[in-house]
């Protein structure tokens, strides 16, 4: 179950998507199966730093401000993006369904929110599963298809980029990973760190030998859509697979924001519902322009974040 929890926070719209993968790896040609194997020890090592340490780390976030106002900050940028990708998503059904579908999906967003842990895990022990299952079968179908990539950045870039990707994406799940460790033994943890890992890593060299070979798809907004835009079959399962990474990080996210907000206003009424509508407002800026913009910006307070953990870890 923590396995999927933590699987389920990274993979968001930008991981399901693709677009993610072809900004931070793909993009550096054959040296991002390297930095794919490093981005899997530093997972490792923080997921273990996490689960390990969590006491330390839940105790340190709830008397910081410092560290609250910036999970704070990363998650709504992090929740804005998967309601853009969302509306993307959405924008190929027709009106009355669309606001059915966000009507939906706001409605599991406010009750993951009231629930906290509890709900969050029930949803992504069913969900990922399927979503997992979903995302091989998408890779496979966009195997058949081969060009030369060009490269869009130098691959010594990727020394920095990596970092960036695996700070980006523990920074924003540090929270819910650590109050999934409450409890664990020591080989629990271990466990629970491997296969996390393992299946991070195994998802995202697949998903990078597709893009490596269909390097047009860089100029799309959703890569794996793209893709498979001319196999109906194979463009369904996309479409599945990008609309549950969108809602089991959505319902993270948004219990992360809530918890931050707790920690400044007294109406938890009011915060679970700021924690849901406020990050929808902003995700009127658009997915590709998140994802590309903010992202970065948000994986560089990702690592001064984590370095301020560690430190306070270091020093007590």
């Amino acid at each position: 179950m923590i396995v999927f929890v933590i699987f389920g926070t990274v993979v968001g719209s930008g991981f399901s998507s693709g677009k993610e993968i072809m900004i931070f790896f793909s993009r550096f040609g054959v040296a991002s199966y390297f930095y794919i194997l490093l981005a899997g020890m530093l997972f490792f090592a923080l997921f273990w730093f996490f689960l390990s340490k969590s006491k330390k780390i839940l105790a340190c976030i709830e008397n910081s401000k410092i560290i609250n106002w910036t999970t704070l900050f990363v998650s709504v940028v992090f929740c804005a993006s998967m309601f853009a990708g969302l509306k993307s998503l959405f924008s190929y059904v027709p009106l009355w369904a669309n606001v059915l579908l966000v009507s939906v999906v706001m409605a599991i967003c406010l009750f993951s929110a009231f629930k906290g842990m509890d709900g969050l895990a029930k949803i992504n022990i069913i969900l990922m599963p399927i979503a997992s299952l979903l995302f091989f079968a998408v890779i496979i179908s966009c195997l058949s298809t081969s060009t030369a990539f060009d490269f869009s950045l130098s691959p010594l870039a990727g020394l920095l980029y990596c970092p960036l990707y695996v700070a980006l994406n523990t920074c924003m799940s540090g929270f819910v990973i650590s109050k999934m460790g409450e409890g664990l033994t020591k080989k629990q943890t271990f466990f629970v760190c491997l296969f996390s890992t393992l299946l991070l890593v195994v998802f995202l060299l697949f998903a990078n030998l597709v893009l490596q070979q269909n390097s047009e798809a860089i100029y799309s907004d959703m890569p794996f859509l793209y893709l498979t835009s001319g196999k109906n079959f194979s463009f369904v399962l996309a479409y599945v697979v990008i609309l549950i990474g969108c809602l089991t990080t959505l319902i993270s996210l948004c219990f992360t924001i809530k918890t931050s907000l707790d920690k400044a206003f007294k109406s938890e009424e009011i915060n679970a519902l700021l924690s849901v509508f406020f990050p929808f407002a902003i995700s009127s800026l658009g997915f590709s322009q998140i994802v590309s913009f903010l992202y970065p910006i948000c994986s560089v307070i990702g690592i001064f974040m984590l370095f301020y953990l560690i430190y306070a870890e270091i020093r007590t």
